[in-house]
């Protein structure tokens, strides 16, 4: 059995290592930050300062570090906990998948 290696030899036999790709998952487009983030605020406008403030700062840093999926889960979470209702969490969404791309 021979195992799997991630070196590869060129002509001149020098020895290269093959790059490693990671599996990509849906995050926030970063080129267009600036656009994400006037957006998020359109629809946060709606709620008083205090509520937006918790919701601003962890969605923008779970959707462009660790993921769409988990900036859904966070979003249902204070949906449920009564932070935001159903609407907001929708128009949300809508933002963060308009602005979101595997990466």
């Amino acid at each position: 059995m021979e195992e799997e290696s991630n070196t590869f030899y060129s002509k001149g036999s020098k020895k290269f290592k093959q790059k490693v790709y990671s599996k990509k998952t849906k995050k926030l487009n970063m080129g267009r930050v600036s656009d994400f983030k006037w957006d998020l605020n359109q629809v946060l406008n709606r709620l008083p300062e205090e509520k937006a403030g918790l919701i601003r700062g962890p969605l923008y840093a779970k959707a462009s570090k660790i993921g769409f999926e988990e900036a859904k889960k966070f979003l249902k979470d204070k949906e449920d906990e009564g932070i935001i209702d159903k609407e907001i969490a929708l128009d949300i969404l809508r933002v963060l998948s308009k602005y979101s791309k595997f990466r």
